[in-house]
């Protein structure tokens, strides 16, 4: 969503849920529950227009499809089931907190304050972004996450020894298209 979309703050939220830190989804059922990572995230950029939102992980060449399974498992559960009381708190803290220590500093302050001009959006918005986030509910987290974060909307991508993986991949994404290294232009 653009970010002055009315929505922004439940796909804060969402994305918070999802991916947003070490105690979000994608690094509890990745890497604390599994292994297999030291680290899964997800975020979006903010824009005027749509930007990408892009969810995360290392892994070794033999799990890369197992991780991108588990990352849209948890595409499909933010989507179809209300986010626990106890989580929702936890992850809307962490938002909360984050926004805190960004506004302590007089740099960060002006950070803020740029980009919300940036956004033509009212610089009051400082002043209620406390509220904005602690006022998101579970039903607008999985509203937006049912609308926003569809898996099968999503592009995979993973980078690696395809030799280990790419059979496996095909048969799970049969549109699946294999680069050879040398034949990238980045």
């Amino acid at each position: 969503l653009p970010r002055t979309d009315k929505e922004f703050f439940p796909l804060l939220v969402a994305n918070s849920v999802f991916g947003g830190g070490y105690s979000a989804r994608l690094s509890t059922e990745i890497r604390i529950k599994r292994g297999l990572s030291y680290g899964a995230v997800s975020g979006y950029g903010q824009r005027l227009g749509v930007a990408p939102i892009i969810a995360s992980a290392q892994t070794k060449n033999a799990t890369a499809l197992q991780v991108a399974e588990l990352m849209e498992a948890e595409l499909v559960r933010l989507g179809t089931t209300d986010v626990p009381p106890d989580e929702l708190t936890a992850r809307t803290a962490s938002l909360v907190g984050g926004f805190g220590r960004a506004v302590e500093t007089v740099a960060g302050l002006s950070g803020q304050m740029s980009q919300l001009a940036s956004f033509n959006l009212p610089l009051s918005m400082l002043q209620s972004y406390v509220s904005d986030v602690s006022s998101v509910s579970a039903a607008q987290v999985k509203d937006v996450a049912r609308r926003i974060y569809d898996p099968k909307a999503a592009s995979v991508v993973i980078a690696g020894d395809a030799g280990t993986f790419f059979a496996d991949v095909k048969k799970k994404y049969p549109d699946a298209e294999r680069i050879p290294a040398d034949k990238l232009n980045l």
